[in-house]
């Protein structure tokens, strides 16, 4: 009888002073939907014996994307957002710019295909979540590819280097455990290839590119990072054996199994799960 006193008593003596529990992380794998598209607009400014001329050409292409997003708390509203392993990927393209335009004469025609074309994050950001938007202001882009220019300039090559950009997002969570990252922006990427590798008659080549992703979209499901963590401090110990306690016979977040009730299977996948 003491003995069973003691165990009824010992969820209701924690409860007394355990604070609310804090919730684990999730994690979601998220992916554009089929036939997604984005708008690139290509600006290039070349310098040549003739001077230096710009254009731009603007383009919409279809596009895949995938990230990595990691959000916390587990429940919604989230309150930061951490999205690696971004990768923006649009079909090939081809951009066409008139360049060195003169009256009676007319414009020296530049076409520029871009073929296997991806922008990808380099390492990782994190931005707390507001008004469910995010915002990383300052990271660095990867961007890879091939081009093969014809007209007042004859060139090809590889695309295969790191600007500087920034992204956003609205972060959204849905039924169904869906995250989706919509309404999202990249900043422009300014590309200037090295005078070494330029064609000749060519001294100067710049080119931005600038998307234009207000209808692009990736979505997927978020599961809990780590169940256990109850209290979201990235190990399994006491506190949130403490919080599994304070929920003992009820449901909550230490209904490790999913049957409705905290109990002896619960403790059971905590302390296996023991940091």
């Amino acid at each position: 009888m003491h003995k069973r006193s003691a165990l009824l008593g010992f969820p209701i003596l924690v409860a007394a002073w355990s604070t609310t529990p804090a919730w684990s992380d999730v994690d979601a794998f998220v992916v554009s939907p089929p036939g997604a598209s984005i708008t690139i607009t290509a600006t290039l400014t070349i310098t040549t014996a003739l001077g230096t001329s710009s254009d731009s050409d603007t383009k919409v292409v279809l596009t895949s994307g995938s990230a990595q997003a990691h959000c916390s708390p587990n429940a919604p509203p989230f309150g930061s957002i951490t999205i690696s392993q971004l990768i923006v990927d649009p079909a090939n393209v081809s951009f066409h710019f008139d360049l060195y335009c003169f009256p009676f004469i007319g414009c020296q025609p530049l076409d520029v295909a871009v073929t296997e074309f991806s922008m990808a994050q380099v390492g990782s950001c994190t931005s707390p979540i507001v008004n469910a938007l995010a915002n990383c202001p300052s990271m660095e882009m990867a961007l890879v590819g091939n081009y093969a220019t014809t007209g007042v300039a004859t060139a090809s090559g590889a695309l295969d280097g790191t600007v500087n950009s920034g992204v956003g997002s609205r972060v959204q969570a849905l039924p169904k455990q869906t995250l989706k990252l919509d309404q999202m922006a990249i900043a422009p990427m300014t590309i200037v290839p090295d005078p070494a590798q330029l064609p000749a008659g060519v001294s100067a080549l710049t080119i931005t590119i600038s998307p234009a992703m207000g209808a692009f979209s990736m979505s997927g499901t978020f599961v809990v990072a780590n169940p256990n963590d109850l209290n979201g401090d990235g190990f399994v110990d006491a506190a949130d054996l403490a919080i599994l306690l304070s929920q003992w016979g009820g449901a909550g977040a230490a209904d490790l199994d999913g049957d409705g009730v905290v109990g002896a299977n619960d403790i059971a996948m905590l302390l296996n799960a023991w940091s």
